[in-house]
């Protein structure tokens, strides 16, 4: 591969698959470089499914954020002529009635998106499942819905690939080559040496070891899922019927029936912070971690709280002290640039956080002011 007008993506999750395709319709040569397959069920993009909302509480950069991310997916939808964003609501179930759901609906009302402010009658007809009596109001914004993660991933892959994008799978980068005028190349485990005229590191989890003399302010948790099938009713938790859900109080969320006619239930919660992820705890789940789910459930679904069929899943989140992201550009290296600490709520962003870094890598500056996520205001230090 020519160095000139090059660059290598490390990491081929969805932030790294998106940045690469945007990269490649701005006529520069990209090379995708990720320790597994990609995608691959260990990444942090390798769920089956993500919420996409517009709902931020107070915090409407996020809200701002979203609406520039969407037509993008729907792009993608068009472009791989498959659903990866499936628009089929979301609802948040409020305990009180000035708190982050009343926040949220000011802003979309602000900026004249669509909402429903649901009180429990309303949702009883609507969705019988729910109990009335576990919440105040329920908010309803019909744009938000759901992102099949992995069919996301693979499906920009495919795309960019189309592009020309080179896709490496395997390739473990275990040390990165600098000299005065930034970074030169990356070595990988097999001691092969990659060159490239510009680098972006995407690498989830992994980001802070890779880049372990920059004392990245990223820590590592784990986060556990649980994947259970209603015993009865099915039909009326399917996505048609049934839109995601969350309760910011309780801090759990939910999606329809999708793989098998399983549903996903997960705590929105920080889990334990780990060095490192581990591959064998994939399928774990925790007697602790079941009990809190069929509480919740007993609570808002009491029909589902009795499942009987069911396993765990894991993924891990790459968070930040102040749960904003790092998109910026390496200190001492002017040719390096670094996506991370998505903190378990960055996937919806995904498409514009591609098309900003690859903005970044070619313009030097992005339509979306990235100032909120500059690596300076954790002042890292060098080793």
């Amino acid at each position: 591969m020519s160095v000139n007008n090059s660059v290598i993506v490390v990491g081929g999750g969805i932030m790294g698959v998106q940045t690469a395709w945007h990269l490649a319709q701005m006529g520069r040569s990209v090379t995708i470089l990720d320790q597994f397959d990609v995608p691959n069920q260990w990444a942090a993009s390798g769920d089956l499914l993500r919420v996409f909302r517009l709902t931020y509480g107070k915090d409407a950069f996020y809200t701002e954020m979203a609406l520039k991310a969407l037509p993008l997916w729907l792009e993608l939808n068009a472009l791989s002529e498959e659903t990866i964003l499936q628009q089929n609501g979301v609802l948040e179930f409020a305990a009180k009635d000035n708190g982050y759901e009343s926040h949220s609906l000011a802003v979309l009302k602000e900026r004249n998106i669509r909402f429903e402010r649901l009180d429990p009658a309303q949702i009883r007809r609507r969705y019988p499942m729910y109990n009335p009596r576990a919440f105040k109001w329920a908010l309803f914004h019909p744009d938000g819905g759901m992102t099949w993660a992995s069919r996301a991933v693979a499906a920009t892959a495919s795309i960019a690939q189309r592009k020309g994008v080179r896709i490496r799978s395997n390739v473990r980068i275990v040390s990165v080559v600098k000299d005065k005028t930034g970074v030169r190349a990356l070595k990988d485990s097999a001691g092969k040496i990659w060159e490239a005229e510009n680098f972006v590191f995407a690498a989830g989890y992994w980001t802070g070891a890779l880049l372990r003399s920059y004392r990245l302010p990223i820590k590592v948790t784990k986060q556990e899922q649980i994947f259970l099938r209603p015993l009865s009713n099915r039909g009326r938790y399917r996505p048609e019927h049934f839109p995601v859900f969350t309760s910011h109080a309780q801090a759990f969320y939910g999606f329809p029936v999708h793989l098998h006619g399983f549903i996903k239930l997960s705590d929105r919660g920080k889990g334990r912070e780990v060095k490192k992820a581990d591959p064998d705890e994939l399928r774990e789940l925790a007697p602790k971690f079941e009990k809190k789910c069929r509480g919740f459930l007993r609570r808002f679904i009491p029909e589902m709280a009795p499942f009987t069929e069911f396993e765990g899943h894991v993924c891990w989140y790459d968070n930040t002290p102040d749960d904003d992201f790092i998109i910026d550009r390496l200190p001492d290296a002017p040719n390096a640039f670094v996506a991370a600490g998505f903190s378990g709520h960055g996937f919806k962003f995904a498409p514009v956080v591609g098309k900003s870094l690859a903005e970044l890598v070619v313009a030097g500056k992005s339509e979306l002011n990235l100032h909120r996520f500059r690596l300076a205001r954790f002042k890292p230090r060098r080793r």
